[in-house]
């Protein structure tokens, strides 16, 4: 175990800031946070090691006050996921270590292995109200399973899931101790209820529904189980009551990061739906209240790669940028407040033609911004032209009245039939905004139909944009937007 050297890290500021404040990399580190914890008083940080370093892994200690410690030093390790401790959530900490659940105690200053589950990979941890720990695993024969360890009477019990390739992820504990997981290998959602006999269930997203990887669950009061779908550039929900699914893209981005990878994914108390945006670089909040997804972009001169986000007090989200080696947090009290609108929730396109979108963007900021769309990944698969795209405007200079357009959204002759949901996205180099809007393509021999329906967000002072067409002619605008 190293020193526990102490390192001047970071104050939480009060003043007015950016959104997002990133705090001082830690100098000397040779990992690279990976993993983010955050308590009422301790920000927990596991590191992975970055070549040509030796693979390892790093817990290290963030504390409120303004500094920073490294606890322990693992080789051959990479943790994969941490729980704090429920009696003890600032000193004790739980993690992964290969195929052994471990934690470190700051009492004892030391790491103890609980138990091992030979054969497993351990891939996430949770805690129930009872502060047992629920684990996830894969083995290499294709089985995945979920074990539960208690450790006041340091007893467990594993349980089999019966799809064999299900690559079982992120888990969580929903009320009555009913378990969620999500199956990356078989691109569905499981639900372990224990007892004697334990009932596992599992749940297949209907044929119109294209997901990649959903890889973590959150579930919120009402029993609606929230993931993110790695592989791909969406997020999505479903209703075990109602047996219904809906998938929504992230917002547009700069490069058409069609793949964005949303992981990490956790309710805040506001019941708000937070998740990490891996490839895209950004921090995003869904409140399904309105509807509207929220997007703080992570500064940084390399991509952030923000693998990991988690809600923690005083309503500062905690990240990790793996790729800037740095964590940092979300202030979500700062408010977004530009006005967006736009008068149609349903728009009805047929193949191989076109429809437009009106929208009103009011802001008490003078800076520019730009409009843009952004659609679920199977309505733009990788090297191959979208099937659904639209026009776009930029740099559009803000007035003292709200500017009026309208954005055209097209569909391919080739686009799949049915409904799903477009993001219209405002957004600049700080933060994005997005309202869905549902487009049904239909056959060209049918008429097509509008539904009206005003749909209004709050944004804060950004740059709207909407996802330029590849290789396709672009949209004329007014001449306000060409300025």
């Amino acid at each position: 175990m190293p020193p526990l050297t102490v390192d001047s890290t970071f104050a939480i500021q009060t003043s007015p800031q950016e959104y997002v404040t990133l705090l001082p990399k830690v100098l000397g580190s040779t990992t690279s946070p990976f993993i983010i914890y955050p308590t009422d008083t301790t920000i927990w940080v596991a590191g992975v090691s970055t070549p040509p370093n030796p693979t390892g892994s790093q817990i290290r200690q963030f504390f409120i006050d303004g500094t920073s410690k490294a606890v322990l030093n693992l080789t051959n390790v990479i943790v994969s996921s941490i729980v704090a401790d429920l009696a003890d959530p600032s000193g004790r900490l739980w993690f992964t270590e290969n195929s052994t659940l471990s934690f470190y105690d700051s009492t004892q200053v030391k790491e103890t292995k609980a138990i091992t589950f030979p054969n497993e990979s351990i891939q996430y941890l949770t805690r129930d109200p009872q502060g047992r720990i629920w684990i996830s695993m894969a083995s290499s024969s294709g089985t995945s399973s979920i074990a539960v360890y208690d450790p006041v009477s340091h007893t467990n019990q594993t349980y089999t899931v019966p799809t064999s390739g299900a690559i079982i992820q992120g888990i969580t504990v929903a009320p009555g101790n009913t378990i969620w997981f999500a199956e990356a290998g078989s691109k569905k959602i499981g639900r372990l209820v224990p007892g004697v006999p334990s009932v596992f269930s599992e749940f297949s997203p209907p044929a119109s529904i294209s997901l990649a990887a959903p890889v973590q669950v959150a579930v919120d009061p009402s029993g609606n189980v929230w993931f993110t779908d790695h592989g791909s550039n969406q997020f999505g929900v479903f209703d075990p009551q109602a047996s219904t699914w809906k998938v929504f893209p992230i917002g547009y981005c700069l490069d058409n990061c069609i793949s964005g990878l949303p992981n990490a994914i956790f309710l805040d108390a506001k019941n708000m739906i937070w998740f990490s945006e891996h490839i895209a670089g950004r921090i995003a909040r869904y409140d399904p209240s309105t509807g509207v997804l929220t997007e703080y972009s992570v500064p940084g001169s390399n991509a952030p790669y923000t693998w990991w986000a988690m809600p923690g007090p005083k309503n500062l989200v905690w990240f990790v940028a793996l790729g800037l080696g740095q964590i940092g947090y979300v202030n979500s009290s700062i408010p977004v407040v530009t006005g967006l609108s736009s008068g149609i929730s349903e728009l009805t396109v047929q193949r191989g033609s076109y429809q437009r979108v009106p929208i009103t963007v009011s802001s008490a900021s003078q800076e520019k911004f730009s409009l843009n769309s952004s659609e679920v990944t199977q309505d733009a698969p990788p090297f191959n032209p979208p099937q659904i795209y639209s026009s776009s405007q930029s740099d559009v200079v803000p007035g003292e009245n709200p500017y009026s357009t309208s954005i055209m959204i097209f569909a391919a002759w080739n686009a799949t039939l049915g409904r799903r949901y477009v993001a219209l996205t405002a957004f600049n180099s700080k933060v994005s905004l997005n309202v869905f809007m549902r487009v049904n393509v239909v056959d060209s021999s049918i008429s097509y139909l509008a539904v009206g329906s005003v749909s209004m967000i709050m944004l804060g002072s950004l740059i709207i944009f909407v996802r330029r067409p590849r290789k396709r002619p672009s949209a004329k605008f007014g001449e306000r937007a060409k300025r």
